[in-house]
C-alpha cells in the first residue's frame, strides 16, 4: 500500500516533528522512508561579484543538506523499514511534486509551519501548491509552537463526510489503514445548523419548525453514516459512526481531539453540505486548527457529479 513516503525537510525542527508520525507509520507498514531537502539559491547570489559561482554555492548547499539528511537518518532509523536521502534544487513544491512522481511515491508527509533560515518554506503554501500539483497523498501535521508533537502512534481513523462521492474517496484510503494498521474506522457527517439558518424563514416566523428539521437532517446524517459502516463491517473491520449537529472544522478537530492516536482522513474535493471540501475551505481549516495529523486525498476524478 503505502510502500514509499516522502517526507519534506528544511532543516528545522518543526519540519522535523512529523518524522515521529511517518516513523511508527513506516513500521507497521514496512514502508521505505524518502527525507527530501530541497535548496533554494537567492537570485541574489547571481549577482554576487567577486565571490563563488552559482555552482558553487548549490554545491555547498547540496553537502550541507546532505550531511543534515544523514543525521536526520541516523535518529530514526528503525527496524522494519529502510530510510533513504535526496537532496533537490529548485522551488520547493515544485521539486517535491516532480520527485513524488518521477520516483512513484505513494505518500508524501510535511509539517505545516517548517522554517529555515535562507529557505524559509512556508509549508501552508507549499503545501496547497503540492496538493494541487500531485496525485499523491499528502500527510500534513501542523506542529505546536514549543515543536511538540501528537503521539505518533495511529489508534484510530477520523473520516468526515458530506453525503458526496467525492468525499467518500477518503474511504478506500481509511480502509487499507485500517485493516494494515488494525485500528477502528470513525465514520463522522455533521449537520451543519449554520447552513440550514439561511434556507430558514428569513422573516422568524414562529411557525417554523427549525428543530424538526434538524431531527430529520440529523437521521439522514446517521442512515447515511450507518449504510456505509455496515459496509465496512462486513469486511471485517471496526467501525464507529458520529452525526452530531454543529460547525464542520470544529466537530472534526474536537473529535481528534477525544482520544489521542487519531489520524483524520479527508478528501479535498468532496461538495454538498459543506460547499467545497478543498485545501483553503474546510480541509485547510482542519490542518491549520487540528493538533492531529490529517491525511489530504485528491480524487483522481474530481469531476463526479455530488449529489
Amino acid at each position: 500500500m503505502l510502500r514509499r513516503i516522502l517526507v519534506g525537510l528544511d532543516g528545522s525542527p518543526l519540519a522535523e516533528t512529523i518524522l515521529q508520525t511517518v516513523r511508527a507509520l513506516a513500521a507497521r507498514l514496512g514502508s521505505e522512508i524518502v527525507l527530501l531537502h530541497v535548496t533554494h539559491v537567492p537570485e541574489m547570489v547571481r549577482a554576487m561579484d567577486p565571490g563563488p559561482t552559482l555552482g558553487e554555492v548549490v554545491e555547498q548547499e547540496r553537502v550541507r543538506a546532505q550531511s543534515y539528511l544523514e543525521k536526520v537518518t541516523e535518529r530514526i532509523a528503525g527496524a522494519g523499514f529502510a530510510v533513504q536521502t535526496a537532496v533537490c534544487a529548485g522551488e520547493a513544491a515544485a521539486e517535491i511534486v516532480r520527485y513524488a512522481e518521477r520516483e512513484r511515491v505513494d505518500l508524501i508527509a510535511l509539517a505545516t509551519h517548517g522554517r529555515s533560515g535562507m529557505q524559509r518554506w512556508v509549508y501552508g503554501s507549499v503545501a496547497d501548491a503540492v496538493l494541487h500539483g500531485t496525485t499523491a497523498p499528502l500527510l500534513l501535521l501542523r506542529p505546536t509552537a514549543d515543536g511538540a508533537a501528537p503521539s505518533p502512534e495511529v489508534r484510530r481513523l477520523v473520516v468526515p463526510l458530506d453525503g458526496s462521492p467525492l468525499a467518500e474517496a477518503a474511504l478506500s484510503m481509511a480502509e487499507e489503514l485500517a485493516r494494515a494498521l488494525g485500528v477502528p474506522i470513525v465514520l463522522f457527517r455533521v449537520v451543519e445548523f449554520v447552513g440550514l439558518a439561511f434556507s430558514a424563514d428569513p422573516f422568524g416566523s414562529p411557525y417554523f419548525d427549525y428543530q424538526g428539521i434538524l431531527d430529520i437532517l440529523r437521521q439522514d446524517a446517521e442512515q447515511y453514516v450507518n449504510k456505509l459502516a455496515g459496509d465496512l463491517r462486513g469486511k471485517g473491520l471496526t467501525v464507529e459512526t458520529r452525526a452530531p449537529i454543529g460547525i464542520p472544522v470544529e466537530a472534526i478537530t474536537a473529535l481528534a481531539r477525544e482520544r489521542a492516536g487519531s489520524l483524520i482522513v479527508l478528501s479535498t474535493h468532496g461538495r454538498s453540505g459543506w460547499r467545497a471540501l478543498m485545501l483553503g475551505s474546510v480541509a485547510r481549516r482542519v490542518v491549520l486548527l487540528a493538533s492531529e495529523p490529517v491525511l489530504v486525498m485528491r480524487p483522481a476524478d474530481a469531476q463526479t457529479r455530488p449529489r
